[in-house]
């Protein structure tokens, strides 16, 4: 990092991927993270500040203000008036800059008097915002040596990237690996550089093979150290794995400690590091991005862009990659055997390589969708990756605020924070339907309602009107929600204007990829902006509304809902007006019965009904369905029915069949339920046989009764939300769970665990299998519950059978009686025998 005056000064370009800064020669030095044909880092010179809403006299006093911290003197380095849009209005405040980023934190609890703002953006990302940049951006500048002397332009530019993926394999006598003890056996790693159109795996180990790919070395010192010089040579910008941050990186930081190996993998030279702050462990190596793609899918799944039911490297991988190929041919506490006894260590590498290369291959679905966020949002990808949505979104605004002059508000303290959220804002409008089979159904929804209805009634917390102050605006200048809050009309707040260049580009992306084929790589770079853009836009209404936001509003939130419920029961009137029989209605959908009308009626309807709507808001159609069928739910503590909402099956024009909220979409139920009930829906639906759906109960009842049915498809999987001794109630998970922490020697289930168990016939429950369980009722734990079916559940490690009773009454019937009771059909229908009183009230 020399600086030479006489250096001479060039001109030149690179791609921006991140910043940080560094203390040097007593100096606060922003890195740049830049590349070109390899990354790189060039220095410029920033200091530190926050702003005081306080008078221009009162600067002197601040500038005297000092502390000493660990024998440092802390204090200003100088102090600016500036002018500010503080909540809506202009006003004067005071710049005040420091020498170092950790004298920001420090100095503010000195002034007691003033508001502060600004105080806690993190340094590397006050300098992307205030220098208006962001990261794959290509930025164009004047450097003397390594220092930049001036950015002289950017624009977004695409980058190829160098990907790692890599996977470990350990020996594993007790079944969980011990760091301190059991060694890793082999390292596997497939490596992509987008650029050059290379790709390669490779596995590195100590025993020997037949296999090409297959590099063998003394020890598992060696192999550690080769793994680190392979990552200095191919110089990924990033490193992926799954469940790589709480397994395959931790494993290999200890093993490496072992054998006084230094993984200074970083660009910088430095080494590896863990931060464990948060929910997720985090892996941090300075210059490269970590990606654990376990807690990445999480999110993914949770917003809706995929649909996991289990979070597994298999399921991730036939799901995103959509291949059914899926090696799993070694049993994971095997591993030790097989390397003991040399008889299929080539299938044991094999399997290491094919997850690595599983790994890179979802890598290269998600990662362009995480690139497209990061340049949207402004955040450094290695920010980007495991972000929330409320983070997202936060980063989006401190760009546009500082473009608009504008200082954001401060993050509530935790008290604040606390009482926001004991005070629960009303939701949005259902109409539930009559169960029943339907024919003819066209289903309109509102293109993004919410953020329609932001922008079409300017809703921002500093858009409304103070009721001290509504004496100074004239009707027609506000708008007013249906809980009476009065929005300015002008000026736009900053929430809607961000929404609405967040819609109008998606809206021209949309029409782009219309125009491209889905296989080219242009398609597949639109389609991850396009999608970055759905993802933040219906992610605004919830920043409003949650409880840790900077731009927290109650009013907002709830004039939001207010406008939806009134908007959704207008659609729903008109509709009625226009002739048009209203099924079902969700907070943004309207769901219409032709009966005797046409689609172009519908459609004719639609349009002239569009018309009459403000702003950006328009309803469109989703989509005609020539069969539906809607179940009905039990009333709570009542023994009436009536019509379940966001629980149905649609038939569309294709054959496909659209399905919310049926056992087969959940991952609690056997896997018999969920495939009985999918036949069943696709007898109905689309075969119209009411007789063929009550044949494929029957067979299936008789088929689980002569056990013909393989004890996979009775697994039930779920997540063992607590810690086994907080558990209130004796579930079948916490039994199964019990039994398997006693049984094995590997590792142990506990919270957060998937746990995929099987009802037995076996009763086999110890007397004392719940004595650590304090908190469950002393009732359950008496012998005389052990009747209960709960304790017939094992784990898929050691079940041997399947209760045929269970599965038949509690699983396949209750998942197909709530479609065929719509029929009319009930157990004397199915002619199932035995008294099945009672088993037909579902909740």
């Amino acid at each position: 990092m020399e600086k030479n005056s006489e250096k001479k000064i060039k001109i030149k370009s690179a791609i921006l991927l991140d910043t940080d800064y560094i203390i040097k020669n007593d100096e606060t030095i922003v890195r740049l993270l830049l590349k070109a044909k390899k990354t790189f880092y060039l220095y410029d010179k920033y200091l530190p500040y926050f702003y005081v809403d306080a008078p221009y006299s009162e600067a002197q006093k601040i500038l005297a203000l000092k502390t000493i911290q660990k024998g440092r003197e802390i204090k200003p380095i100088k102090i600016e008036q500036v002018k500010k849009i503080v909540k809506g209005k202009e006003k004067e405040l005071l710049k005040v800059y420091f020498k170092y980023p950790s004298d920001v934190p420090i100095f503010r609890e000195l002034i007691k008097t003033y508001e502060k703002y600004e105080y806690d953006i993190l340094f590397g990302r006050r300098y992307l915002i205030d220098k208006g940049l962001g990261p794959f951006y290509k930025i164009k500048y004047k450097r003397e040596g390594r220092w930049i002397k001036e950015i002289l332009g950017f624009e977004e530019k695409d980058t190829k990237l160098r990907i790692i993926a890599l996977d470990i394999e350990t020996y594993n006598p007790q079944g969980m690996p011990r760091p301190d003890k059991d060694p890793i056996l082999m390292i596997s790693y497939y490596f992509l550089d987008e650029e050059n159109n290379i790709e390669k795996g490779e596995v590195l180990s100590y025993k020997k093979s037949s296999l090409p790919y297959v590099k063998v070395f003394e020890n598992e010192k060696e192999i550690i150290e080769n793994f680190v010089k392979i990552i200095k040579e191919l110089d990924p910008e990033v490193l992926v794995g799954f469940n790589s941050a709480n397994f395959d990186i931790p494993y290999i930081i200890e093993r490496a400690k072992k054998h006084n190996i230094k993984l200074d993998i970083a660009k910088d030279g430095t080494s590896i590091r863990i931060d464990k702050r948060g929910q997720y462990q985090k892996i941090l190596i300075n210059g490269r991005v970590h990606i654990d793609l376990y807690p990445v899918l999480r999110f993914f799944s949770f917003i809706g862009t995929y649909k996991l039911n289990r979070y597994t490297l298999e399921t991730a991988y036939q799901s995103i990659v959509q291949e059914s190929e899926w090696k799993k041919e070694i049993d994971r506490l095997e591993i030790y055997k097989i390397w003991d006894e040399e008889k299929n260590l080539d299938k044991l590498f094999e399997y290491s390589l094919f997850d690595a290369r599983a790994t890179l291959e979802i890598t290269k679905k998600i990662l362009p969708l995480e690139v497209e966020l990061s340049k949207v949002t402004c955040l450094p990808l290695s920010d980007t990756i495991g972000a929330t949505s409320s983070q997202l979104i936060e980063s989006l605004i401190l760009h546009h605020a500082t473009k608009r002059n504008e200082v954001v508000p401060n993050k509530p303290d935790e008290q604040t924070a606390r009482e926001r959220a004991l005070n629960p804002i009303e939701g949005a409008f259902v109409k539930t339907p009559n169960p029943g089979i339907y024919e003819k159904i066209m289903v309109f929804d509102f293109r993004g309602l919410y953020p329609s209805i932001i922008i079409s009634h300017n809703i921002d917390p500093f858009t409304i009107i103070a009721k001290e102050e509504e004496h100074k605006y004239k009707e027609g200048e506000y708008y007013v929600s249906p809980i009476g809050v009065k929005f300015l009309k002008e000026p736009k707040g900053i929430i809607p204007y961000i929404l609405e260049k967040i819609l109008n580009a998606r809206s021209e992306l949309k029409n782009m990829l219309k125009k491209l084929q889905p296989a080219s790589t242009e398609y597949k770079t639109i389609w991850a902006r396009q999608q970055s853009l759905k993802i933040l836009a219906n992610s605004y209404y919830g920043y409003l509304a949650f409880a840790r936001s900077r731009y927290y509003s109650r009013a907002c939130a709830q004039s939001i809902t207010a406008w939806g419920r009134y908007f959704i029961n207008k659609t729903i009137e008109d509709a009625q007006k226009n002739g048009f029989e209203v099924l079902y209605a969700d907070t943004d959908s309207v769901f219409l019965l032709l009966n005797n009308k046409t689609k172009q009626d519908a459609l004719n309807w639609m349009e002239k009904y569009n018309s009459s709507l403000p702003g950006t808001m328009e309803l469109e159609l989703e989509a005609y369905y020539p069969r539906g069928v809607f179940v009905s739910k039990k009333i709570e503590k009542k023994e009436e029915y009536t019509g379940a909402k966001k629980k149905y099956a649609l038939l569309d024009e294709n054959g496909g069949i659209k399905i919310r909220g049926f056992e087969l979409v959940r991952r609690d139920w056997a896997i018999i339920a969920k495939e009985t009930q999918k036949k069943v829906l696709e007898a109905i639906l689309k075969e119209g046989s009411q007789q063929k759906a009550i044949d494929v109960v029957k067979e299936t009842i008789k088929q689980i009764r002569e056990n013909k049915v393989p004890i996979e498809k009775m697994i039930i999987e779920t997540q063992l939300t607590k810690n086994l001794e907080d558990y209130e109630a004796k579930s079948p998970e916490l039994v199964a769970a019990l039994k398997f922490n006693r049984k094995t020697k590997g590792e142990k289930l506990t919270r957060g665990s998937i746990i995929r168990f099987v009802i037995t016939k076996d009763l086999n429950a110890p007397e004392d299998l719940f004595k650590n369980c304090k908190r469950l009722k002393q009732a359950q734990t008496k012998k005389s519950s052990l009747t209960n079916i709960s304790l017939k559940a094992e784990t898929v490690e050691y079940a041997k059978n399947y209760d045929s009773e269970y599965y038949i009454n509690h699983q396949v019937i209750p998942a197909v009686l709530r479609i065929l009771k719509e029929l009319g059909i009930n157990a004397d229908d199915l002619k199932l025998g035995g008294n099945q009183k009672g088993l037909f009230q579902f909740d």
